[in-house]
């Protein structure tokens, strides 16, 4: 049997292959090798890191990789049945490229490819300290109001990180906004962590995570809105001169103090105004009289700006003239009916008052006119100052004939 075993043992063996050949050759062409990148990126892990250090520098590296196994395998291959990970048990500190390890669960299959192939990260050893908290009050309250110290809690905080960077840390800063507020703020805040040079330091946790601010803010006294009206007015305009109008800007300033002062106020009066002599608008900044006790809040300074508008007193003059015949052609004459009109005349106090009446002139200008009938407005002629507001009537009816009797030239 031996004899027949060792003669034929190189038959058998052949056999095997030949046979081994054919099943891999048949099970080739039902379920094919397939060598592909897999659709997703592949988390990395970190693993066997020590608790003393910590890594930063490689936010939630991912890898592609490219698989061997068969089309049966790449079916029902998942993300699960992939774990990519760095090793870190035997690691140094500095900045280190660790090459990043791929194993496939779903057998048969081999890794290709792994893209990239290292991470690169900084690792270092742990560190902690504590730093102070500093609150930054930001605007102002509002008017009347005011912010009192500041509270907070706790006023250290504990940051951990990479050493360098717990280093660099030298406060954690909480801006805070109490503009234009009428009452306290109170609330969490998350702080900032900042170096010296007010730069945001990261990867460094800190605990607690936030902090408690409460800014009491108080009222100043009592507020209220008070009208203002002017002093005594010293002396007058000039002659022919009045006050027209007197405005204040602002006409109601706000005022605060205590309680009993400001409700008894129903006023504030300016300084005197001296008008002596004045014949234009003036517009001036005038201090108002305030109360002991009594402080301006708007405007800032107990200031108003005053304009007195002034304006020359004007005076009317009623006359009734008869038309002057002006251009009437020779030849021609001309009858007038009603034979006189009324004029109503305005101007300054002073100038009216000594008007001369033979100044002002009323006429008919008939140039150019033939033999009709006619409705012509009349023409007054004033000294420069003086306005006519009126004529009546505003047109009168005029008659041109040919002149039958020589010794009238027209009536």
């Amino acid at each position: 049997m031996s004899r027949w075993i060792s003669r034929n043992l190189s038959l058998m063996i052949l056999s095997l292959l030949l046979a081994f050949f054919f099943w891999a050759a048949a099970t080739e062409a039902e379920d094919p090798t397939r060598i592909d990148t897999y659709s997703a990126s592949i988390p990395v892990e970190f693993r066997g890191l020590p608790e003393t250090m910590t890594t930063y520098g490689a936010d939630n590296p991912k890898v592609r990789v490219d698989i061997r196994a068969p089309e049966s395998v790449w079916q029902g291959l998942s993300i699960d049945d992939i774990d990519a990970y760095i090793d870190l048990t035997d690691v140094d500190t500095g900045t280190q490229e660790i090459p990043v390890i791929v194993e496939v669960h779903a057998q048969p299959a081999d890794i290709q490819t792994v893209n990239p192939e290292t991470v690169e990260l900084i690792v270092e050893y742990v560190t902690e300290k504590e730093i102070p908290v500093v609150i930054r009050v930001q605007g102002t309250p509002a008017m009347g109001f005011r912010s009192d110290p500041v509270e907070v809690a706790p006023q250290t905080l504990r940051v951990q990180g990479p050493d360098s960077l717990v280093r660099q840390v030298v406060k954690a800063e909480v801006s805070v906004s109490v503009d234009g507020r009428q009452n306290s703020l109170r609330g969490d805040f998350e702080p900032k962590l900042l170096d010296e040079n007010e730069n945001s330091v990261s990867e460094v946790s800190v605990v607690p995570k936030l902090i408690t601010v409460n800014i009491p803010i108080e009222q100043l006294g009592f507020i209220r809105d008070i009208p203002v009206t002017a002093g005594p007015l010293d002396g007058q305009p000039a002659t022919g001169y009045r006050i027209a109008n007197l405005e204040f800007d602002p006409p109601v300033v706000k005022v605060f103090g205590r309680t009993g002062v400001v409700q008894s106020v129903n006023y504030l009066q300016t300084v005197p105004i001296s008008l002596e002599g004045i014949t234009q608008t003036l517009t001036t900044r005038v201090s108002l009289q305030m109360l002991e006790g009594l402080s301006m809040i708007q405007p800032p300074g107990p200031e108003v700006t005053v304009t007195l508008t002034v304006e020359v007193i004007r005076s009317g003059l009623t006359l009734e003239l008869t038309p002057t015949i002006k251009g009437l052609t020779g030849g021609l004459q001309a009858t007038v009916g009603p034979d006189s009109v009324v004029v109503i005349l305005s101007g300054p106090l002073a100038v009216m008052e000594s008007l001369d009446i033979s100044e002002v002139e009323v006429s008919l200008d008939l140039a150019g006119l033939t033999s009709g009938e006619y409705v012509i407005t009349p023409s007054v002629t004033v000294p420069g100052e003086v306005d006519v507001e009126n004529i009546i009537p505003e047109a009168v009816p005029v008659k041109i004939e040919v002149r039958t009797d020589p010794d009238q030239a027209f009536r």
